[in-house]
């Protein structure tokens, strides 16, 4: 966060830093606090002061932080911790992504890409065509783009589509298109783990933790017809339920899009580059069948490959004179640095908290047996789904992430009555985690779209819920049975 603290922010950071200072003299000093086992008792105020910092008061430094104070028990030490962030697959996966999706940016492939759309016979036919057309391209792109920011880049597109269709601030249908826009862009995100950063730590600290692998095939299996399901509530929510109003709405001078320019040959070197990495990392399973020895390649090479060749090929590759990407340029404006540094803590912070020398997955399992041991294994993935949901609509989706994928994990670890699938409960956290569409903290774009008084936080607050509460049942109608037959 930027600007002066509140003084809520000062007194947690006071509390915080007074906890961090304790636990880590209490293992030096052997003072055994509270008759905890000194290891114990710093992973716990470790995991729970860093909570509290990145949900009230920033991510970077409260990253920078727990890893440091890990790093300082004597039975861990930088060795293991640098490893475990900076040095897991996950944190590299993100970097290259990042990167290589900057390049994306930098063309006009989307603006082209949604103007040919809105501009085809089919959306030409009538208003309700045309927004149907709006929102799956925006459902299409948003699969691999980050949300943020194409919601930056659709947002002027809105505004005009509301300029052409004489809606103004403050007007019911206005607000009901925009919930729609942040609200598709949020699924479209959910259903993939391609560029989208929710998802791939929930997987990775899965994959981290055990023997078996959640794919980016086997994911998005499991929640694209829930994602999918999803949209066409919400396009049947928009006409039926929320009675969205075009009658008045004619497309005789709709010009929205109509100047972009040709494509350029970086542009197509580009797109083609990206597509390519897109289609390594979901092709190799798919032909695993009948291209054995090119999905074992991809396993052998692992996530980062594709992402990081496609860097080297833009570097490498010039057009006019200039390479295809500036990767010193991608790397300074490109990568967004905090939530690089919060996936990074908190994949060393799960990492730690499965450790059975760190005595929590012990406390976990004496705590939560009593509750789950009678529970049903589809209830016991409704909890993680609503808990999830619920949190994500009001703090940050990585910390949401991050925080309900590691107790999930550490219970399927320590309880043997645990009788719910933890490759379902990841993937359903990594995809509610993107269903951020309630209030401003949630997401950005919900901020943006509050801030801008197109619509009322009343309205994106109701019309979230509404969403979020389909998202729930399409989780455990459609993905989990799903999810079974998958893992």
């Amino acid at each position: 966060m930027s600007g002066q603290r509140t003084v809520v922010q000062k007194i947690i950071m006071i509390v915080t830093l007074s906890i961090y200072l304790g636990v880590i003299s209490n293992h030096y000093f052997g003072w055994h606090l509270l008759g905890v086992a000194p290891q114990m008792l710093s992973m716990i105020g470790i995991f729970s002061s860093s909570l509290l910092l990145w949900l009230f008061v920033a991510i970077d430094w409260p990253s920078l932080l727990c890893l440091l104070a890990m790093a300082m028990l004597p039975e861990v030490g930088f060795a293991t911790i640098l490893p475990l962030s900076f040095g897991n697959v996950t944190f590299a996966f993100l970097f290259f992504t990042f990167i290589l999706t900057y390049a994306l940016e930098q063309t006009y492939f989307i603006k082209r890409l949604t103007g040919k759309v809105l501009h085809s016979k089919w959306a030409q036919r009538s208003p309700w065509a045309l927004m149907i057309a709006f929102y799956s391209v925006m459902l299409l792109i948003s699969c691999i783009i980050s949300p943020t920011i194409l919601f930056m880049i659709a947002y002027p597109i809105y505004e005009e589509i509301c300029t052409q269709f004489n809606f103004e601030k403050g007007n019911r249908n206005a607000s009901m298109m925009l919930v729609a826009l942040f609200s598709t862009i949020a699924i479209g995100t959910a259903m993939t783990p391609i560029n989208h950063v929710f998802a791939i730590t929930a997987i990775g600290l899965y994959n981290n933790a055990f023997d078996s692998e959640i794919t980016s095939l086997s994911y998005m299996l499991v929640v694209v017809p829930v994602g999918l399901s999803i949209f066409l509530s919400l396009l049947a929510s928009l006409k039926w339920v929320w009675r969205l109003d075009l009658s008045t709405v004619s497309l005789s001078t709709f010009e929205t899009l109509s100047d972009v320019p040709e494509t350029t040959k970086r542009e197509k070197w580009i797109v083609a580059i990206f597509m390519i990495v897109v289609a390594f990392w979901i092709a190799p399973e798919m032909l695993a069948t009948l291209w054995p020895a090119l999905a074992a390649f991809s396993k052998s090479v692992g996530i980062a490959f594709p992402p990081l060749f496609g860097i080297v090929l833009l570097g490498i590759l010039t057009c006019d004179g200039e390479p295809l990407l500036d990767i010193t340029k991608a790397i300074r404006t490109g990568v967004h640095w905090p939530s690089l540094l919060l996936v990074s803590a908190t994949l060393a912070l799960g990492s730690m908290i499965a450790r059975e020398d760190s005595g929590i997955v012990t406390l976990l399992n004496d705590v939560m047996t009593p509750i789950l041991v009678n529970l049903p294994a589809m209830i016991v993935v409704l909890i993680f789904v609503v808990w999830a949901g619920i949190q994500t609509n009001f703090s940050s989706n990585l910390v949401t992430v991050s925080v309900v994928t590691s107790i999930a994990i550490a219970l399927a670890q320590s309880n043997v009555s645990f009788v719910a699938n933890p490759a379902i409960i990841t993937c359903f956290i990594g995809f509610m985690a993107s269903i951020a569409l309630m209030t401003p903290p949630a997401m950005p774009y919900v901020a943006i779209s509050v801030g801008s008084n197109w619509v009322g936080a009343r309205q994106a607050f109701l019309y979230g819920l509404w969403l979020v509460l389909i998202s729930m049942v399409m989780c455990m109608l459609i993905g989990y049975p799903i999810g079974i037959m998958i893992f």
